[in-house]
């Protein structure tokens, strides 16, 4: 699913101090030799053995560049597109902060985009250079001056407006663009998920178009509804409606959206929402009066009980046991059987599967092979698809490929046939069933791709390949033993206003299913192999697909779309639609061959034919320049400190530094922090230089003769300087990342700092000489199998231990001198041990109920190394155990969600999410007392928090009330808890 990631919107440039980086850094896979091309408008960053697809990225950004902007506006100069390598989880975003696009060369699998569009990058690379030129956009208005300090905020000023409204245009262009019936919105995988919900009870509201939804699905409905609701508006306000709308809410944007649109339209929302669903609803009436059946009223519905259901691929293992995979919000996601003779299903095995949502049977059916993501061990943003075999009789599994990048198995004796990545392609290969080693590797036409391989169960030899050439997904039945060429000639079965997918064999190998969209509609066809006969099983109102036959043939089970939920149905053979398709409507034909010749995004250009002049990658010392900058004023102590704050990062997102520089009594004072990630584990350091005013008390002793009264202690102000540094190295090591999580992080740190006095009056005159610490320091944290549903308010199962450690190297005395005052001062070696465990339990998970249970122990010196009281719960009825350093606390969190509305506002944009209760406790001891729990204070509270949102700022806090049963003190809190 594409996406774009959000900044804050930063409102105020003239800051404090306190300043956090906000410029993230990521580790990228190393050995990738990036080259890089610029043009006037574009700077590619690619790896040099992907140079086909950067010609062809850069050709699809030259060519669509002035369609897109005059569309949504904008302009651009040297705009950083970035291509990434060996990421199997595809994606594509843009990013106002760092201002760039990152895609993943790999290709998207499954259902989700429109296969008639194309490549991979014919899809990607326009929706995403729609939302560059959409940030680009400054028209004149009061929120340029933000640009002084910053292009990059002034960007984020967009990113106020819900993000439907991103979604919804990019897929309007991706749709309506120069390539025919093709993006999104012409996928009726994509839109019958909008049309199943009108005039339901469920239908979607205008603030559940245009915002992200939580917790129900589907949950790209941003985009679906975003989609619908820019097509309706620019169809009936004309093509500069949605350009308007933006200019508008960027000028001012804290009027929101809303009035926006009520600018360009005349109408406000709820005006403008009422003759949308009007206008949808008439021609939803229309396209379902043209249907002759539903037979999905007349199947047989599979009863899994769970909320926001989403079910695939059922297979029969046999005449009563029928396989599938399952996901949902309050119930683990992997796979289920279902048995029909006693009606009950059983989680089989618990796991994420990737999208494509293919499995193999093996093994006499008991065995079953499929395919998932691993998420590299060191890298960020790196998941890789393998196969694995899953033990159908003990549950267990066990992973057959090692980083083959494969998916969509097919097996076969000693060997098990698969797609492989191939830049933007899938090619197919089959590997050995035991090793996972590469045996054979097919060839295709260029710019083609394979889908799936299903074999034929009585002659193995025979295949049938649904692949895609440019925008033409079709079915091509090939001998495998004879020919390592697939789709060399015209598909078998192909139809010219559609796609097709989802093949499933008959146990005779004499017929086989397959689903087909170019109705408009998903449903299930059946061809047979001796006739060359394609017949229509279902006719469904909104979506069937992935089909599979019983043993005997009599019952199929399939897919189909049910409200904004996907669900499992049998359907009897005897109730089928059983209507024969002509065969015209699925033969090869000129007009098919024409889209299998068509161009790239269908115009006359050849990416071989630019002068582009590549050129090795360098990261230059340009990045030093700040990309953001704010002024600071405070006043303090009766000093005004001015200064300024710089940030930047470099193209890559590899380092990173933030700054503070201010002027503070009469001295300079910083403090800097540099990230480098650009090797394995990379480094985080930071310099700084601080004041704080301090005062010593000193005897007044000059008139002996004067009252008790009048010889209380002079206080002397001095200004402290405490300047040092620190280095450390974060090793993240990420185990696993499927249903469970299990990472380790190890922090080793270093820390120098020293401490002096200056005289307050002149701060230019110390009063001592440096103190000097030296420190060593351990931070670590291990999450084992963490596991949270959707609808969860935390992990419902799992388990955290963290730890740690400072140790202090030395010891040092600093000596103060001035005419009034003379102290030795101490700076003592300080130790200190932080170390705990967090466990989740789920007694209740079907309802979403979970429990947390925490222990954590403070160790330290008399000179504390850790804050304690900052981990004290706000509904105590004032601090305990002050002065104390060694600390036990005991800590349980229960959550019980109430709603889910999801649902929001346009006009005043606010979205409300989720209203959940907590109930939870908290035990603070004293570990040096030798009576712990006389020595303890505990509190007991419940409260009510809500997960929402103001535009695209989410929020999670609400009030709570505790008890103190042996001080029989009653406290609230309104915040987060």
């Amino acid at each position: 699913m594409l996406r774009f990631f959000p900044a804050l919107l930063i409102t105020l440039i003239i800051t404090t101090p306190a300043f956090s980086q906000f410029y993230s850094t990521q580790y990228r896979v190393p050995g990738q030799n990036w080259m890089q091309v610029k043009t006037e408008r574009f700077h590619l960053v690619y790896p040099e053995r992907y140079e086909n697809e950067a010609w062809r990225t850069l050709a699809i950004l030259e060519s669509e560049y002035d369609d897109i902007q005059h569309l949504v506006g904008g302009n651009i100069r040297n705009f950083p597109f970035i291509l990434n390598p060996e990421n199997d989880l595809s994606n594509g975003f843009v990013s106002p902060l760092n201002f760039r696009s990152e895609v993943e060369i790999s290709p998207s699998i499954g259902k989700s985009m429109n296969p008639q569009t194309g490549s991979w990058l014919e899809h990607v690379v326009p929706h995403e250079l729609v939302h560059v030129l959409h940030f680009s956009g400054n028209p004149r208005s009061f929120t340029r001056f933000l640009g002084l300090f910053s292009p990059d905020v002034r960007r984020s000023v967009h990113s106020a407006a819900p993000l439907g409204v991103f979604e919804g245009i990019a897929v309007h262009y991706e749709s309506h663009g120069s390539i025919p019936n093709s993006g999104r919105g012409n996928h009726p995988y994509f839109r019958n998920q909008f049309h199943s919900m009108i005039e339901s009870r469920h239908e979607w509201s205008m603030g559940q178009l245009l915002h992200v939804t939580d917790f129900t699905p589907p949950f790209d409905r941003h985009y679906i509804g975003g989609y619908e609701f820019t097509h309706w508006l620019l169809r009936e306000y004309g093509d500069e409606a949605m350009k308007q709308s933006i200019d508008f809410h960027y000028r001012y944007p804290f009027l929101g959206f809303g009035t926006a649109l009520r600018h360009t339209t005349g109408y406000w929302p709820k005006s403008l929402y009422r003759r949308f669903t009007e206008s949808r609803r008439e021609e939803e009436t229309g396209r379902l009066s043209t249907l002759r059946a539903n037979t999905t009223e007349m199947s047989v519905k599979v009863p899994f009980n769970a909320a926001c259901r989403r079910l695939n691929r059922p297979i029969w293992l046999d005449d009563s046991n029928l396989l599938f995979y399952a996901r949902s919000c309050n119930r683990p996601t992997g796979f289920y059987i279902y048995n029909t003779s006693d009606d009950k299903i059983e989680l089989l095995y618990e796991v994420s599967v990737t999208q494509d949502y293919h499995f193999s049977l093996a093994g006499e059916n008991t065995e079953l092979i499929y395919s998932r993501y691993h998420a590299d061990l060191l890298y960020d943003n790196l998941f890789r698809g393998d196969l694995h075999r899953l033990d159908l009789t003990t549950g267990k599994s066990d992973r057959i490929t090692r980083k083959k990048r494969v998916f969509s198995p097919e097996w076969s004796a000693n060997e098990i046939f698969a797609v492989q990545t191939a830049g933007e392609e899938m090619r197919l290969v089959s590997v050995d069933a035991s090793s996972g080693s590469l045996l054979r590797e097919f060839s295709m036409p260029e710019n083609a791709t394979v889908v799936q391989i299903k074999l034929n169960p009585v002659n193995p030899a025979r295949a049938a390949i649904i692949g895609r050439v440019k925008g033409v997904q079709a079915i091509w039945l090939e001998n495998i033993s004879e020919t390592d060429e697939l789709m060399a000639r015209h598909p078998d079965i192909v139809f010219t206003n559609g796609s097709i997918f989802d093949i499933s064999w008959h146990s005779s190998g004499e017929t086989f299913l397959f689903v087909s969209d170019h109705t408009g509609v998903m449903n299930v066809y059946e061809y047979e192999y001796s006739s060359e006969k394609v017949t229509q099983i279902t006719e469904s109102l909104y979506n069937a697909f992935e089909a599979s036959y019983s043993p005997d043939g009599s019952v199929i089970a399939y897919i189909a779309q049910e409200l904004n939920e996907q669900i499992l149905f049998l359907l009897d053979r005897d109730q089928a639609l059983n209507r024969e398709v002509d065969r015209a409507e699925w033969s090869y034909s000129p007009s098919a061959g024409s889209l299998l010749a068509r161009p790239l995004m269908n115009r006359d250009i050849d990416p071989g034919l630019f002068d582009w002049n590549p050129e090795p990658y360098r990261t230059g010392a340009g990045w030093l320049k700040p990309r953001f900058w704010a002024p600071v004023y405070e006043t303090d102590a009766g000093f005004d400190r001015i200064g300024i704050n710089l940030e930047s990062v470099d193209l890559m997102s590899r380092q990173s530094y933030s700054a503070d520089l201010n002027h503070y009594a009469d001295r300079i004072w910083y403090n800097l922090t540099y990230r480098n990630q650009r090797f394995f584990p990379g480094f985080v350091t930071e310099l700084f230089n601080e004041p704080t005013f301090t005062s010593f008390p000193v005897q007044n002793n000059e008139n002996d003769n004067s009252s008790e009264d009048n010889n209380e202690p002079e206080r002397i102000q001095v200004l402290q300087q405490s300047r040092g540094g620190s280095f450390k190295v974060p090793i993240r090591l990420r185990f696993e990342s499927n249903v469970r999580f299990t990472s380790l992080l190890l922090e080793p740190q270093y820390f120098i700092s020293q401490i002096r006095f200056l005289d307050a009056e002149s701060t230019s005159t110390p009063l001592s000489s440096f103190g000097t610490r030296h420190t060593l320091g351990f931070r670590t944290v291990y999450n084992f199998r963490l596991r949270q549903f959707i609808r969860d308010m935390q992990p419902n199962s799992g388990l955290v231990l963290f730890a740690e450690a400072r140790y202090g190297l030395n010891s040092d005395e600093i000596q103060i001198e001035s005419n009034r005052l003379s102290i030795t001062g101490n700076l003592t070696q300080r130790k200190g041990l932080r170390a705990g465990a967090i466990t989740f339990l789920s007694p209740l998970s079907r309802w979403n109920q979970s429990l947390r249970i925490s222990g954590e122990i403070f160790t330290q010196t008399d000179v504390p190394v850790f804050n304690v009281l900052s981990q004290f719960s706000e509904n105590f009825s004032d601090f305990p155990l002050i002065g104390a350093n060694n600390v036990g606390i005991l800590n349980t969190r229960y959550t019980i969600p109430l709603t889910y509305p999801d649902d929001g506002r346009l006009l005043v944009p606010v979205y409300l999410s989720n209203i959940y209760i907590v109930l939870f406790s908290q035990t603070v001891t004293d570990l040096n007392e030798p009576d712990l729990l006389a020595a303890s204070r505990s509190v007991f509270g419940a409260g009510i928090r809500s997960r929402f949102r103001l535009s695209n700022l989410a929020f999670d806090i609400g009030i709570s009330f505790g008890w103190e049963p042996t001080r029989n003190e009653v406290t609230y809190y309104f915040g987060s808890f």
